[in-house]
């Protein structure tokens, strides 16, 4: 129980990390090219990661080789076509937008999982996905679910659609990680991988624009790629990863949705904005949700 517990905190401290970078995300995206904003995200994560957790990482090297193509599908998936996409999106749509695809992750990895893995959907997980679901609609639509009509579909709603389905893939088959490897392990050969695969990318949007924006960049926006190599890449990775091996991906893919509600709350707190009714029932109904789908009989 003491695990579960520990499980479910973990997921709660990533979304709240990638609830900031929906924030920064729409901020900074208006300014430096996505793959480059993604690069300049993770090569300095890999780094650090390198650097503390180097001795463990080369430990699991056979781990790497006998399930290298799980981890590199993993990290692309994850790591490069995850936030690559979102910000690509963010330039040309709303945050509203693009919070309301990701809250459909939660029930679309049930029905990967029951596709690929032949999982059966619990009836008690799947009214939790949906409870949860409707409180993100309810946050979104600000307690008018009229709103929700008025959306438009866009080139940037394309891209973060992308974006959700390539993050619920990756909910849906972490679960074939290589075994007996270490978390710390685990993410840094995952982001080791990605930024690999990224590297080209990077290269060509640099030698087409990003080398006369990048010197422009102000403090202030260079303090907010430093909160997204640390909080939505090191640490919030790290804590998913942890909590969806204890939680399980069905249950764990449910808390997705607390990202736009900590997306709001950051929203509030830095920019300044009041807090709403819809704000406290969204939060209930979301709350309640992960709860539901976190139930079990002892």
């Amino acid at each position: 129980m003491a695990n579960l517990r520990l499980g479910y905190f973990s997921l709660i401290l990533a979304t709240a990390f990638w609830g900031g970078n929906f924030v920064l995300g729409k901020l900074l995206s208006n300014v430096v090219p996505p793959i480059t904003l993604t690069y300049l995200r993770w090569l300095p994560a890999f780094v650090i990661l390198w650097l503390l957790f180097y001795r463990p990482t080369l430990q699991a090297l056979p781990q790497l080789k006998s399930g290298f193509a799980v981890m590199l599908s993993l990290g692309i998936l994850g790591v490069v076509l995850f936030p690559a996409t979102l910000y690509q999106g963010l330039k040309t749509t709303s945050s509203l937008n693009a919070s309301l695809y990701l809250a459909f992750v939660p029930v679309l990895v049930l029905f990967l999982n029951r596709l690929v893995f032949k999982e059966k959907i619990k009836p008690v997980i799947f009214v939790g996905a949906l409870m949860s679901l409707i409180g993100v609609f309810w946050l979104l639509s600000q307690g008018e679910l009229r709103r929700l009509m008025q959306l438009t579909i866009n080139g940037g709603d394309l891209w973060t659609i992308a974006s959700a389905i390539s993050w619920a893939v990756y909910c849906c088959i972490i679960r074939l990680r290589p075994a007996n490897i270490s978390n710390t392990a685990f993410l840094t050969w995952l982001v080791g991988l990605a930024v690999a695969v990224l590297t080209p990318f990077f290269l060509y949007e640099l030698w087409h624009g990003s080398a006369k924006i990048l010197p422009n960049l102000t403090a202030l926006q260079w303090s907010g790629i430093g909160y997204l190599i640390i909080g939505p890449s090191i640490l919030s990775y790290a804590f998913w990863n942890f909590g969806i091996a204890i939680v399980g991906s069905a249950k764990g893919a449910v808390m997705t949705n607390f990202t736009p509600l900590f997306a709001a709350l950051f929203s509030i707190l830095l920019l300044d904005e009041a807090v709403q009714s819809f704000h406290l029932i969204s939060a209930t109904l979301i709350t309640l949700g992960v709860l539901i789908c976190g139930y079990h009989k002892k």
